[in-house]
Order: C-alpha cells, then sequence, then structure tokens
C-alpha cells in the first residue's frame, strides 16, 4: 500500500509492533482523514499501560519514519 508517496506493507508495521514487550495483539490499518488523504492508524493491546511516546521510540529504533503511525490507539489489559 502507499501512503505518502511510500510503499507499506500494515502486516511488517503489525510485526514490528508485536516485537515490543507488552504488546500482545495489535492491528494496523489505512483510514483516510478528512481531506482524503491515508494515514496509518494502529489498535493494539498491551499488559502493562504504555505511552505512545514510549511506542513511537521503541519502533523508532527498528523502522523508518514514515512507516510510524500518525494515530495510534491502544487498550490496556492486567489480564494475562
Amino acid at each position: 500500500m502507499k501512503i505518502r508517496g511510500y510503499r507499506i506493507e500494515l502486516g511488517e508495521v503489525e510485526s514490528q509492533l508485536l516485537k515490543v514487550e507488552s504488546v500482545r495483539e495489535a492491528i494496523v490499518i489505512a483510514r483516510e482523514d478528512g481531506s482524503g488523504e491515508k494515514r496509518l492508524c494502529a489498535y493494539f493491546v498491551a499488559d502493562k499501560p504504555l505511552t505512545v511516546s514510549e511506542l513511537r521510540a521503541e519502533l523508532s529504533q527498528e523502522m523508518p519514519a514514515y512507516m510510524l503511525c500518525r494515530r495510534t490507539l491502544f487498550s490496556w489489559s492486567g489480564c494475562r
């Protein structure tokens, strides 16, 4: 899929999310904003609270900036 002129594999972004220690489930989709431009949006479930900035910092070690999701939504679950 092309987003902002770059070819991005959603599954590759998902697998990088799943490498983050506390992330248990993840899905990445492309959504259109109000102007019709596609943007990456990530949803994930984690075992402990994890801020978006912490997640971005971890992902940026393995992924180029253009592959980082602009919108990240998460759910924290204390259950194992």
